[in-house]
């Protein structure tokens, strides 16, 4: 059995289980962020690189891993900025989610390291593209969550982290005193 078939097993043993994800949040000098857009089911949609986060690792490292497997940049991981959750229950029919599983997803600050890009190993099967995208104009973009549009445009006024109530029942300033709680967006 190749490791694709095995992570394929696993994941159907895991399906019922919540998934731990990792995503990282790299903004350039010029107020970009750098996104990975998909197209799948006949729309498209754009979200920050990052994926679950595998037996061994952290979520640091899991967001390393994964920004160089999407988008083959190599980051260094900061602070963490934000959490949210998914419970899918919550949000039937939403066409934007199709995905019935639980997650618990970091949101970790990023950064570009010196060294120079290599083409993507391993992007997800519905990926289309790696982009920049001007963090002023992030509402121009279907940007899942959905939620996380707002707390990411904050980041690019300089304000904090970003937080708010992110339409899910969590807390926080945004005054970057720590990790906002986002709450179960859709």
């Amino acid at each position: 059995m190749d490791d694709r078939a095995t992570d394929r097993a696993v994941a159907r043993l895991r399906a019922d289980e919540p998934r731990v994800s990792a995503r990282a949040v790299v903004v350039d000098r010029e107020g970009r962020v750098l996104l990975v857009r998909h197209r799948a089911g006949g729309r498209e949609f754009h979200v920050l690189p990052g994926g679950r986060v595998e037996q061994g690792e952290t979520a640091a490292e899991a967001a390393v891993r994964e920004v160089l497997e999407e988008t083959g940049l190599q980051v260094s991981v900061g602070d963490l900025l934000w959490v949210r959750e998914y419970l899918p229950e919550r949000h039937p029919g939403n066409p934007h989610h199709r995905t019935r599983m639980q997650q618990l997803q970091l949101y970790f600050s990023a950064q570009p390291t010196p060294a120079a890009a290599v083409e993507a190993s391993a992007p997800d099967g519905t990926q289309t593209a790696v982009i920049w995208h001007r963090l002023a104009a992030i509402g121009e973009l279907v940007l899942l969550p959905l939620g996380l549009a707002e707390p990411l445009a904050t980041l690019g006024t300089g304000t904090g982290t970003g937080g708010g109530t992110g339409g899910g029942g969590g807390s926080g300033s945004g005054s970057g005193s720590g990790p906002v709680y986002l709450g179960d967006l859709p």
